[in-house]
C-alpha cells in the first residue's frame, strides 16, 4: 500500500554534493605546500648527517647517546554503552525449558549496524534434574555455533545455580543466535530419550549484557531511518526533535508526519520524541528549519531539502535536518523522508515538487488484514515462520490486526481455512495441532490416524491421486475472542510411543508445517462498535485510524504548546503510524479556537493545567473536570455496561443513579479521557490532560510502552507513575452500520422485558388485526 502512494508521489530530487572545484583546488594547495616542507626538512636532515659524520671521524673514541622521542597524539575517546536484554526481549515467551537427551532452544538478536561489541557477559539462573548423571550431562552455551561454555552438571547442586559467563566479542555479527543445548543422561544402560527426567530450566530472570561502541558512519539519505533508529536494535525508541522557537501548526504538522514515519519504524518498540528548542541534544536528532531559522552550530540549506549531517559536536552523532522556506515546503520534505526514503541517496536531496499521494479508503490500512476477502496466511507471515520441527517443535505464531469494530455478535466465528503438513507416524495416535488464539484454547486437530488401507503409503506419490499427506480443516474463531492485535498459535504435539527400552523410538526429523494458502476470513461481517472505549485507541489508535492517513481527524494543541505537550503529540502520531502502517499525511492541528471549522472531525485534544481552553468549554462533556480547586467526577452510568459485550459482562442488575461528585484536593492527575463530540453525533474525542505540564510524561511513557498500553481502557484512564487505573462513567454511543434485523437483536438484548413487550404487544395487534376474518369465517359455517 506504501508503494503504491509512493508512484503517485513523483518528485525531482536534486543531490548536492559536498565536494567541488573549490575543495579540489584547496587539496591541490595543500599538496604543493606539504612538498616544499618535505623538501626543506630533507635539507636539514642531510646537513645535520653530514655533521654527525664530520664529528665522528674526529672523536671517534668519544661514544654518544642518541635519544629518539615518539609523540603519539591521543586517540579520541570511543563513545560506549550498556545493553541489558531479558530472554523476553531475545525472544522467550517464557523461562527457557530443555527436554530429552538432546534438548536445544535458540535465542537470535542483532546488532546495530553503527556499534560493535566490545564486552559481553551472559547471566544466567537455572535448575535441572537430580537424576542427569553428572560424567555424561552437561549444558553447552553455542553463540552462533560457535561453543562458549561447558557447564558441567554436578550431583546436589541441581537448584539455585547463578553464573556469569563472559562472551568472545569477536564472535559477534549482524544477526546473533544464542543456543542452549541439554545433554542428558539418566542411566549408563538403554535409555529412554523422552524420560521424564531429563529436563533443564532456564529463568526468565536470564540476561545478556551488552558493552557497545560506537562505530563511524557515512552522511547517506540511503541508510535510513539508520541511525536514528536501526531495525535490527530490540530497545525502545527515543528519538530526539528539535524546534526553533515557538513552532507554527505548519512546522508541528510536518513533524508529526515524521514522527509517524519514525513509529512505523519501530514497531512494537515503541517509540518517544522529546522536544528540544533552540538546542541540539548530545546524541542524534531530528532537526525543522524554516528558512528564517537558524541554530548555532547548523546550518539552514535554501529549499525544501532532507540532509544527514554530523552533529556539530558529536562527531559520533548524525542529525536528520529537514527544511523548507516556507511550511509548504517543509511538509513537502516531511512527506519526501514518510513516503520515498527508500529512494533517496547521498548526504543531501532538494525536493523540487511533488504529486499528493492518493487518499486512503476506510480500513484500507496496510498493517490491518483485509475485511473485504480472506486473507492468505503467506500474507501474514513467511514462509519459514509457519514450519516447525523436533520432538518438542516450538508454536507457530501468526500476528494479525483486525478493525476493532468488526462485529461478530452472535456469529458462528470467523472462519479458518486450516492446511497442514506434518510427518506421518501411523502408529502415534495421540499427536495433534493444538491452536489457540491471544493464549486462548480452541480446538486440537488429531493426527496421525491409521491408513486407511494397506495400499495408501503406496499411493502418496501416484499422478492424480489425491494428495493425502495435505490436511484441510475448517476452523471457527470464537467471536468473543477476537481483539485489535490477535495472534493464532498453533502448536504440533507429537505423541511418543514406547514399547520397551530403545524399540521403536520415532525419528529427530518430525516436522510440522502451516500451508501459506491457508485463509482467515473476515469479510461478511459488519462494522459496528460501541464507544467511547479507550481499549480500542490504545490497542489501534480506533476511531482514529479507520483513514490510515487520519484524513477525518483533527488535533487541538494550546494555542502556545510547550516541550511536554509536544512531545505528547509527536509520540501519539507515533503510536497511530505503528497501528496502521501508513504515516499521517493528513491529520490536522489547530487551535481549540478554530474547532468549529472542523465540525465533522474525530478530535485529539492535548492540554495541561490551564493551557487548553477545551477543558472549561467543554467541562459538562468530560468524565472529569478541575475547575477552581475542585475537581468534578462523574459518577458511572449503567447504560455503558453493553459496550463490554464483548468482554462477556452483562448491564448491572442495580440501576445507578446519575451525578457529580465534587472532590477537593490538591494531589495533581494525568488523565486520558474518551467522549462523543459535542460538534456532531457519532465522532470521537480523546482528551490528554494533566494538571502540570511535566505529567504528561507519564501518558508519553505509557504510550510508548507496549505493555503498559494494555492497560488504558474504559473512558477514563488515570495514569499513575507505574500503574493506570480506568473506569467508565460516559454515555454509550455507536459508530457503524448495521443490518435492520442485527441492530433491532442488539437494541433489544439490552431490555429483555422491551423484547416481551414488543411480544406481548404483536401478539395482540396479530389477535386484533385477525378477529374480525375469523369471526366472519364462524358465522359463515355456523349458517351452513
Amino acid at each position: 500500500m506504501v508503494a503504491a502512494a509512493t508512484t503517485s508521489f513523483v518528485q525531482d530530487i536534486i543531490w548536492k554534493s559536498e565536494t567541488g572545484k573549490s575543495t579540489m583546488m584547496t587539496t591541490h594547495k595543500r599538496n604543493r605546500s606539504v612538498g616544499i616542507t618535505l623538501g626543506i626538512s630533507a635539507i636539514a636532515m642531510a646537513v645535520l648527517l653530514t655533521t654527525d659524520g664530520a664529528a665522528a671521524q674526529v672523536k671517534t673514541s668519544k661514544k654518544r647517546k642518541v635519544v629518539v622521542e615518539e609523540i603519539i597524539e591521543p586517540a579520541a575517546p570511543v563513545k560506549q554503552r550498556t545493553v541489558s536484554l531479558s530472554f523476553k526481549q531475545l525472544g522467550a515467551w517464557s523461562a527457557v525449558n530443555l527436554k530429552g537427551v538432546d534438548g536445544s532452544r535458540t535465542l537470535s538478536f542483532p546488532i546495530r549496524a553503527d556499534e560493535m561489541v566490545v564486552g559481553a557477559s551472559l547471566k544466567l539462573n537455572y535448575d535441572y534434574s537430580p537424576a542427569l548423571i553428572p560424567e555424561l550431562s552437561h549444558l553447552r552455551i553455542l553463540l552462533n555455533e560457535r561453543v562458549a561454555k561447558v557447564l558441567p552438571l554436578p550431583q546436589g547442586k541441581n537448584l539455585g545455580n547463578a553464573v556469569d559467563i563472559e562472551l568472545d566479542p569477536r564472535q559477534f555479527t549482524d544477526l546473533n543466535f544464542l543456543r542452549f543445548n541439554l545433554i542428558g543422561h539418566y542411566t549408563r544402560q538403554c535409555e529412554d530419550p523422552f524420560h521424564s527426567s531429563l529436563w533443564l530450566t532456564l529463568s526468565d530472570l536470564g540476561r545478556l549484557e551488552l558493552t557497545l561502541a560506537s562505530k563511524a558512519v557515512v552522511n547517506d539519505l540511503k541508510y535510513l531511518p539508520a541511525p536514528f533508529i536501526d531495525r535490527r536494535d530490540n530497545q525502545a525508541i527515543k528519538l530526539p526533535f528539535v524546534f526553533v522557537n515557538k513552532p507554527s501548526l505548519g512546522t508541528i504538522k510536518a513533524a508529526g508526519i515524521v514522527a509517524s514515519w519514525f513509529g512505523i519504524q519501530a514497531g512494537a518498540r515503541g517509540a518517544q520524541f522529546p522536544v528540544s528548542m533552540n538546542a541540539l541534544p548530545d546524541g542524534n536528532a531530528v532537526v525543522f528549519l524554516l528558512s528564517n531559522e537558524k541554530i548555532p552550530g547548523l546550518d539552514s540549506p535554501a529549499g525544501s531539502t532532507v540532509s544527514v549531517v554530523t552533529h556539530p559536536t558529536n562527531p559520533s552523532a548524525k542529525l536528520l535536518v529537514i527544511t523548507g522556506a516556507t511550511e509548504e515546503e517543509l511538509l513537502r520534505s516531511a512527506r519526501a523522508v514518510a513516503l520515498i526514503s527508500s529512494t533517496l541517496t547521498g548526504p543531501s536531496v532538494t525536493i523540487a515538487k511533488e504529486t499528493a499521494a492518493t487518499a486512503r479508503q476506510p480500513y484500507d490500512a496496510p498493517a490491518w488484514v483485509p475485511t473485504h476477502r480472506p486473507v492468505r496466511f503467506g500474507e501474514l507471515a513467511k514462509p519459514e515462520e509457519l514450519r516447525s520441527q523436533g520432538w518438542y517443535p516450538e508454536v507457530i505464531r501468526l500476528n494479525y490486526r483486525v478493525p476493532p469494530d468488526i462485529f461478530t455478535w452472535r456469529t458462528a466465528g470467523v472462519p479458518v481455512q486450516l492446511k497442514y503438513r506434518y510427518t506421518r507416524l501411523p502408529e502415534h495416535k495421540n499427536s495433534s495441532l493444538n491452536v489457540s488464539l491471544n493464549n486462548e484454547f480452541i480446538h486440537a486437530l488429531p493426527l496421525n490416524y491409521p491408513y486407511q488401507a494397506p495400499n495408501d503409503a503406496n499411493r502418496l506419490n501416484l499422478a492424480g491421486s489425491e494428495n493425502i499427506s495435505k490436511h484441510n480443516d475448517l476452523l471457527l474463531l470464537p467471536p468473543y475472542a477476537i481483539g485489535g492485535r490477535d495472534q493464532l498459535q498453533l502448536s504440533y504435539f507429537f505423541d511418543v510411543l514406547k514399547h520397551g527400552e530403545c524399540q521403536n523410538m520415532p525419528p529427530d526429523n518430525l516436522q510440522g508445517s502451516i500451508d501459506s494458502e491457508s485463509t482467515l476470513d473476515f469479510s461478511g461481517f459488519p462494522h459496528y462498535a460501541a464507544l467511547p472505549n479507550l481499549s480500542y485507541f490504545s490497542s489501534l489508535g480506533f476511531p482514529f485510524t479507520r483513514m490510515a492517513d487520519l484524513s477525518e481527524t483533527a488535533v487541538v494543541l494550546p494555542d502556545h504548546p510547550d516541550t511536554n505537550e509536544l512531545g505528547l503529540y509527536l509520540t501519539l502520531m507515533g503510536h497511530l503510524g505503528e497501528s496502521t502502517g501508513y504515516p499521517v499525511l493528513r491529520h490536522t492541528p489547530l487551535a481549540a479556537a478554530n474547532i468549529d471549522s472542523m465540525p465533522d472531525a474525530d478530535f485529539l485534544v492535548i492540554g495541561s493545567a490551564n493551557s487548553q481552553t477545551l477543558m472549561t468549554k467543554w467541562a459538562d462533556q468530560l468524565p472529569i473536570v478541575a475547575t477552581n480547586g475542585e475537581r468534578r467526577v462523574r459518577e458511572p452510568d449503567a447504560t455503558w455496561l453493553p459496550a463490554y459485550r464483548w468482554e462477556g459482562k452483562d448491564v448491572h442488575a442495580v440501576e445507578q443513579s446519575k451525578g457529580d461528585l465534587m472532590v477537593l484536593g490538591q494531589g495533581n492527575l494525568s488523565t486520558v479521557m474518551a467522549f462523543e463530540s459535542p460538534l456532531k453525533k457519532g465522532r470521537s474525542v480523546v482528551f490528554f490532560h494533566a494538571d502540570k505540564s511535566g505529567d504528561l510524561q507519564k501518558i508519553t511513557d505509557v504510550f510508548a510502552d507496549r505493555e503498559r498500553i494494555a492497560s488504558v481502557k474504559g473512558d477514563l484512564a488515570v495514569v499513575q507513575d507505574k500503574e493506570v487505573n480506568h473506569t467508565k462513567v460516559s454515555r454509550t454511543y455507536y459508530v457503524g452500520e448495521l443490518a435492520l434485523k442485527s441492530r433491532l437483536q442488539w437494541l433489544l438484548a439490552d431490555y429483555p422485558l422491551w423484547s416481551g413487550f414488543f411480544v406481548v404487544l404483536g401478539s395482540i395487534l396479530m389477535a386484533a388485526a385477525a378477529y374480525q376474518p375469523v369471526r366472519r369465517l364462524i358465522n359463515r359455517y355456523r349458517k351452513k
